[in-house]
């Protein structure tokens, strides 16, 4: 790529573990029970996107790894028809400056070029996050170095340590 598109840097998630549930859309939307079910259980959710389209409304969120199984039971309470997860994620967010579609375009071609899952995007004014395997995070962010200009001596941002709340 010539003219590299400037990427003000980027991040990496610590793992975490993905629910993708998906259902017939009724009148309130399965989010509504999903996100209350959620909530009440207190767990926090790192990633979270919703869509909507032929009467059938999917969610994808990521959770710490240690509560899937208990999205897992969430899910089958509620009947959902179609839910399935994976174990280990890693959320990839960098920061396009300027030409943000083009960025978007590049680094989903980036991903397929070298094998990498996406299993999900999202974006925000400033970011774009993917949802990738956890142990491609860092070949994810070594391929995308090459393709994109990051700033100099840049090395991603990795978590190193969690906050857990306690129980009281």
């Amino acid at each position: 790529m010539a003219d590299r598109i400037p990427l003000g840097g980027m991040k990496f998630s610590e793992e975490l573990a993905l629910a993708v549930l998906s259902d017939d859309t009724p009148p309130r939307g399965v989010e509504v029970d999903v996100l209350r079910a959620l909530a009440g259980r207190q767990i926090n959710m790192f990633y979270l996107s919703l869509s909507r389209s032929a009467g059938r409304t999917r969610v994808c969120l990521c959770v710490a790894p240690d509560r899937i199984q208990a999205v897992e039971q969430l899910a089958a309470a509620r009947g959902l028809g179609n839910f399935r997860s994976v174990r280990s994620v890693g959320l990839l967010t960098f920061f396009p400056h300027e030409r943000r579609i083009e960025a978007l375009m590049g680094a989903l071609q980036v991903f397929a070029g070298s094998g990498l899952p996406v299993f999900g995007v999202a974006s925000t004014l400033s970011a774009l996050t993917f949802v990738t395997a956890f142990e491609a995070l860092d070949c994810a962010s070594e391929r995308l170095g090459q393709a994109f200009k990051l700033p100099e001596n840049h090395a991603p941002f990795k978590p190193e340590f969690r906050v857990k709340p306690v129980a009281r």
